[in-house]
């Protein structure tokens, strides 16, 4: 292709852009915490935070290096797996504060703690919802609620956890569980800091993970549609052309190689910002493939100067494949 023949296919692009942002509403952009930038958990923090599972400190503010409380992480555990309560066996209805000394049953967590009791996590009686939860703590109670749901294959190689010398052993056992089904990966020399107070931003993730592994491993959707929507996206840009670039958006962690993206809308907002809205796309019917992790590719393009974030829509389970705006 000339320079010229370029020029001229790099301008149609530029105006194919501009009815593109034309056609939608300017200023209509995708809500998101303030105080998340270059956080890793970003877009696993406000996926959670669209669906329901988790909310900020305030109106805009997570604020992820904050410690997680038993209140809060009690709540992650049980809005992010989804644990269901359980019927009595007796004429009225328990009550929290039948089972832990400080729960108040009118606090905002109390049906979290009696939730949680009633499907055998691990909690004290004396469990203070306003004390720090370490890591290690969230880890094995988390693990607990992932065995609630029901069973999954573990390999039985053992890491070698250098801080671990004063687990408990089923917290031990925990932790030995979450790293060989890869939902914990260890720090710098086999560490995890089990006695740290986790973070919310820790905190999320790995509820965001579990959520993902419970849909896809312990009870995965028989009828053949994409699995959840939480999915985090990444979006790279490259120049394409005078005043365009190219959007390649990429999502990890796909359950096989025949799910797909499909970019459904663009919004653009302000400062120069768009965020893309991408589904899921299940395998096509009748065709077999490989039980491998994939990743899904999709491209559009975008003004010369916008960044772009990915947000995940519900898969649409009458489509299949990948395709590009």
């Amino acid at each position: 292709m000339n320079k010229q023949s370029f020029r001229m296919r790099a301008k149609k692009m530029t105006i194919a852009c501009g009815i593109l942002a034309a056609s939608v509403s300017f200023g209509a952009s995708a809500f998101a915490f303030s105080d998340l930038k270059g956080d890793p958990a970003e877009s696993k923090i406000n996926a959670l935070h669209k669906e329901g599972v988790v909310n900020g400190v305030s109106a805009d503010r997570f604020a992820p290096k904050s410690k997680v409380t038993f209140a809060q992480g009690i709540q992650f555990i049980v809005s992010g797996l989804q644990l269901s309560p359980k019927p009595s066996s007796g004429s009225s209805s328990p009550a929290a504060s039948s089972y832990f000394d400080k729960v108040n049953d009118k606090a905002w967590y109390a049906s979290s703690f009696l939730i949680a009791q009633q499907n055998g996590l691990s909690l004290d009686k004396s469990a203070d919802p306003n004390a720090p939860m370490s890591r290690i703590q969230f880890a094995h109670l988390l693990t607990q609620a992932l065995q609630s749901k029901g069973n999954f294959p573990v390999t039985l190689m053992y890491a070698d956890i250098t801080d671990g010398a004063k687990l408990s052993n089923a917290e031990m056992n925990s932790l030995q569980i979450l790293v060989n089904t890869r939902l914990v990966t260890l720090e710098k020399n086999n560490t995890f800091r089990p006695n740290e107070a986790v973070t919310r931003s820790e905190a999320a993730a790995l509820i965001y993970d579990a959520a993902e592994f419970a849909r896809t491993v312990i009870t995965p959707d028989d009828s053949n549609t994409a699995p959840s929507n939480l999915y985090a996206g990444s979006v790279t840009l490259e120049k394409a052309g005078d005043g365009v670039n190219k959007a390649t958006l990429t999502v990890n962690d796909l359950p096989n190689p025949g799910y797909g993206l499909k970019i459904d809308r663009i919004e653009f907002g302000p400062d120069k910002t768009a965020v893309i809205y991408f589904s899921v796309t299940q395998p096509a019917p009748g065709k077999m493939y490989p039980m491998v992790i994939s990743k899904g590719t999709a491209v559009t393009y975008l003004p010369e100067g916008y960044t772009a974030t990915a947000q995940s829509l519900t898969a649409n389970p009458s489509s299949s494949g990948s395709s590009a705006m």
